[in-house]
């Protein structure tokens, strides 16, 4: 599991016009649509954070909350994947390693706290449950 707190520039993010935070997150505004492959820019969110291995989408389980007030505020990112690696390569390509393409939603939040954790399995947690009783 990996937790991050990510601080947002609102007043960077609030300053573009709609069409462009769309262009940024790749994804339509109103109903979150995600943008067709040829209008996507290979640096919005959607586009860096898509994993791709040998044509197959890998996918991990993620949410976001937010948080703060009204002067300090952002997203608490919570992501789950059984492969670490799936993690680390999704950040990994925001960040631009690789190719240089960095992903233009870091220009208006960034990463304050980061931490992995560990979560066993449900098999190997009822290992330690006690027994049922009937």
């Amino acid at each position: 599991m990996l937790v991050q707190m990510w601080e947002h520039n609102a007043s960077g993010w609030e300053g573009l016009a709609d069409d462009d935070q769309e262009r940024v997150m790749g994804r339509t505004k109103p109903d979150s649509i995600e943008l067709d492959d040829d209008v996507k820019p290979a640096d919005s969110h959607v586009a860096r954070t898509v994993l791709e291995v040998d044509g197959e989408e890998l996918h991990i389980f993620r949410r976001n909350v937010a948080f703060g007030g009204v002067t300090r505020h952002g997203t608490a990112f919570v992501g789950f994947s059984r492969d670490q690696w799936r993690l680390e390569e999704m950040l990994r390509r925001m960040a631009g390693v690789g190719d240089g393409v960095r992903d233009a939603l870091t220009r208006y939040t960034q990463p304050v706290s980061g931490a992995y954790y560990t979560v066993p399995a449900v098999d190997a947690l009822a290992r330690f449950a006690p027994p049922d009783e009937d």
